[in-house]
């Protein structure tokens, strides 16, 4: 314990970076939906300016002609670029690319393609090359699937060009999206001292660097800013090195970093990422002077400078944070001093916001006498550091640091043997040799697979509660399918009662439901809705009097409802006389990617001979989906799939995607239901307003497949519009096909390489209890709401950052008064809005059932009729 505070100090109070985070950068940047306007797209030429001109090259769309194409057939050393003004500096992680697909007419695709950049800093076009040196990216090879290239490094760049690129000459036609983010470090330009090369070959050098090379790099971005950290290693490939490097030998002085800004800045804190291989002769630097400026021309007197307390025990790679005290400038000079024989960097972050006001570039001051140059140096303050001739100093920090470290430890111990002695006392099971375990990994569902809500155990006639028993979910690698089929009950689990005369040896891979501590099922229901209709000509006489809102659906008497052994009865007997039928595979037509996860693709495809939910088979086209199992899946996870697909169509509701068929033979894949006018996220913003009984009739089908979930136990996990699919006349189906699509990335918090999160749509228990129930998906679906009455145009908490929103759930767990709704908006009828804080309660047990949920909307749906 000692060693682990040693190390602490010794890393020079490294605090984590915040660098760009380039698994976050992934979002699509406008040209499918339609954020980029048509005046930012601008071509060489176009074949035909009303047909395809360069406004028609979006990829998914198939507007007009179907696409951008030029003029000029294409060869090898083509003029035509189809280009695109983001006016402001943006990072460029990706591109995807189609042919024109003309309503199926078209036949024209580019097979390859070259980027062109430029940013204001750069001045001029800049050819993209790969980390490998190809300038030549892939491109097509039909007409409507999408080709995505990952670009390795990213690019820097305001405008970018697409020139498509040929080894014979042909026509080609281009639809295309950009993938990345808005950069928001501020950072124009660096320049550095060009960087040596060490004696095994590795090259040391900022090989992404798009400025000008020679003894210095200037006026460009590379390496330093790209968010990649190097690693405890060196003996790296010389071009994929993350790491810059200088030794001392070969030049007379010290290495100097400048960095550009965009604004003149207020520094709080800069980070370096530095190895500290010793053993090779590699350590971090002995001093940093950092040295600040308005103008770029002179730097301000005073610099900061910060010693560093040499580490020969720890060879691992860290993170140096130096506070910069508020200091303003436009332009940051770090010089660097040598410990050792080489200085090697990965990384560097730093910590700043506009500065407020006017600031004059700094002059020349004129020469200054002895005296009084001596006099000013001994005004310098440098920062305080530990150093070396400091023994007292670092013994009293390490002895008061490994107490706190011992108290902690005392306290978390305490604290977990508290709980399990309390858990004991709460368990009915605490007098049996039963053994409990409860397991929770924070985000370890695959994707955002469906979990059963609580689980149920049956053994010898126990009746188990979800409180006592939890069975670990086992994550794998290529993530389950089907957000509401990813764990299979078991038979004999379908009833409570195990000597009923269904109980059998019949049994399917293992799992079980879980319950929850509030009831399953409401215990009183509405026959039909004509008793609905003639409760609310009743209410409607007596609506002054009672409460409006969502409380009032809790008052209502109704008769019996099926029982959850009648529920579990009845899927039982629809999983063992479902047949999932072979779909035949050459009855299907990809035409474009929908989305792409760890489990493998899903494509929107045309079909020929649909089944009907009556059985028989229609003559008409039409889209289905496609979902492919990823080709290096396990025969587990194979079982798995197949699973999935069984239980998936052994569900019936009119208002979730259903199974049409499997394709079983390699690859792997599964045929959905897929509507015409695709997700409902997009849909509504893209459409004409639809009126506001329109918008309560979707949420009434969507909160009418989830009551069919919630009576099995079932949870969606990511319950969202850009998972409701939407067709003619307004039918909604639930499903789970947003979920990687990259036209939502944004919407998903990453951490740490884990299953992304829906996090302004997650409940509070969900972020930070890793805890899903079906109250969860209650949560998720007030979000919904809110979507559906902004027309998805405004996001939840959209003035809020992703790590604002996630303090703000953090203030509902501590109760503390202070967690702040998602706001009503414009157009959502207040009664509706009460229905949503209901959802939103701290307490999962106060919040309302989507059985009680679906009754308030129908009723409110038959008032808005009467009126």
């Amino acid at each position: 314990m000692v060693l682990c505070v040693v190390a602490l100090l010794m890393l020079g109070g490294a605090a984590p970076l915040h660098a760009l985070d380039i698994s976050q950068c992934i979002a699509p940047l406008g040209m499918e939906s339609g954020l980029i306007p048509d005046r930012d797209i601008s071509a060489s030429s176009c074949y035909n300016d009303g047909n395809v001109a360069p406004q028609n090259g979006r990829l998914n769309q198939d507007i007009k002609g179907g696409a951008w194409c030029p003029r000029s057939q294409i060869v090898t050393e083509s003029t035509e670029w189809l280009e695109i003004d983001l006016h402001s500096v943006h990072v460029i992680t990706g591109t995807g690319t189609q042919g024109r697909f003309g309503n199926g007419q078209g036949q024209e695709y580019a097979e390859a393609y070259v980027i062109e950049y430029w940013r204001p800093k750069l001045g001029k076009w800049v050819r993209y090359r790969t980390g490998e040196g190809q300038e030549i990216l892939q491109g097509n090879t039909n007409t409507y699937l999408e080709k995505k290239n990952h670009l390795e490094p990213p690019i820097w760049a305001s405008k970018i060009r697409f020139i498509p690129y040929s080894s014979h000459r042909r026509t080609v036609c281009m639809r295309v999206e950009l993938y990345g983010c808005y950069w928001s470090v501020g950072i124009v330009a660096y320049s550095m001292p060009k960087g040596d090369k060490r004696s095994n070959g590795v090259e040391l050098t900022d090989m992404v660097y798009d400025g000008q090379w020679g003894e210095e790099l200037r006026g460009g971005l590379g390496q330093l800013v790209d968010g990649k950290f190097g690693g405890d290693e060196i003996r790296e490939a010389a071009k994929n090195s993350a790491w810059v490097g200088w030794r001392n030998d070969s030049r007379p002085n010290a290495p100097v970093l400048t960095f550009e800004f965009d604004k003149v800045r207020e520094f709080s804190a800069v980070h370096l990422y530095c190895n500290n291989k010793f053993m090779r002769d590699v350590q971090v630097f002995s001093e940093a002077i950092i040295s600040f400026s308005i103008g770029g021309r002179h730097f301000q007197d005073e610099p900061i400078r910060y010693t560093y307390v040499e580490d020969n025990i720890f060879e691992n790679s860290r993170n140096v944070s130096i506070k910069l005290h508020h200091r303003i400038g436009k332009w940051v000079r770090i010089e660097l001093r040598f410990s050792a024989r080489w200085i090697l960097i990965s990384e560097v972050v730093f910590d700043s916001d506009v500065a407020q006001g006017n600031y004059t570039p700094e002059s020349q001051k004129p020469a200054v006498g002895k005296d009084k140059k001596l006099t000013t140096l001994t005004k310098e303050v440098p920062i305080s550091t530990a150093h070396q001739e400091d023994p007292l100093y670092v013994a009293i920090v390490v002895g008061v640091l490994t107490a706190l470290v011992i108290l902690l430890a005392v306290a978390i111990f305490l604290i977990v043997h508290r709980h399990r002695h309390r858990k004991c006392f709460a368990s009915p099971l605490a007098k049996s040799t039963v053994s409990q375990k409860r397991t929770i990994d924070n985000y370890s569902g695959c994707g955002t697979s469906m979990l059963p809500e609580n689980k149920m155990i049956i053994d010898c006639g126990l009746d188990v509660k979800s409180d006592e028993y939890q069975e670990p979910y086992q994550a794998l690698k290529c993530a389950p399918y089907f957000s509401y089929s990813t764990v299979l009950l078991e038979m004999k689990d379908f009833v409570k009662d195990s000597n009923t005369a269904l109980s059998d040896s019949s049994n399917y891979d293992y799992a079980v439901p879980e319950l929850s501590s509030a009831p399953l099922l409401t215990k009183r229901r509405l026959d039909s809705l004509s008793e609905r209709a003639t409760e609310i000509v009743e209410d409607k006489m007596d609506l002054d009097t009672r409460r409006s809102g969502a409380g009032s659906i809790r008052s209502k008497h109704s008769t019996r409802s099926p029982s959850q052994q009648e529920v579990f009865i009845d899927l039982k007997r629809r999983l063992e006389t479902t047949n999932v039928i072979e779909f035949p595979r050459h009855r299907l037509r990809m035409i474009s990617k929908l989305a792409e996860g760890a489990f493998g693709t899903v494509y929107v495809a045309e079909a020929d001979g649909v089944p009907e939910y009556n059985g028989t088979i229609t003559s008409e086209k039409r889209l289905v989906a496609v979902k492919f199992l990823c080709h290096d899946a396990t025969v587990k996870e194979r079982d798995e799939f197949e699973r999935d697909v069984r239980i998936l169509a052994a569900l019936s509701s009119p208002h979730l995607a259903r199974v049409l068929g499997a394709c079983r033979s390699p690859p792997l894949a599964v045929v959905l239901e897929y509507l015409e006018l695709g997700d409902l996220c997009a849909f509504l913003r893209t459409a004409v307003p639809p009126a506001a009984h329109l918008l309560l009739h979707l949420a009434t089908q969507i909160a009418a497949g989830m009551q069919y979930l919630e009576s099995l136990n079932f949870v969606h996990r990511d319950l969202a519009a850009r998972n409701c699919l939407i067709g003619k006349n307004y039918q909604v189906k639930i499903s789970d096909f947003g979920t990687d699509n990259e036209a939502y990335a944004c919407d998903y918090y990453k951490v740490d390489g884990r299953i992304p999160l829906p996090l302004r749509w997650a409940a509070w228990e969900s972020v930070l209890r890793a805890s899903y129930t079906t109250k969860s998906d209650v949560w998720a679906f007030a979000v919904t709401l809110h979507e559906i009455f902004t027309l998805c145009r405004r996001r939840p908490y959209e003035h809020l950052t992703d790590n604002e929103v996630l303090s703000n759930l953090s203030h509902l767990q501590a109760d503390d008064g202070v967690f702040e709704y998602v706001e009503r908006a414009a157009g959502c009828p207040r009664d509706l809005y009460e229905l949503m804080c209901e959802c939103w309660r701290r307490d999962e047990r106060e919040r309302p059932s989507f059985a009680e949920i679906h009754l308030f909307l129908q009723r409110k749906a038959l008032n808005y009729a009467t009126t």
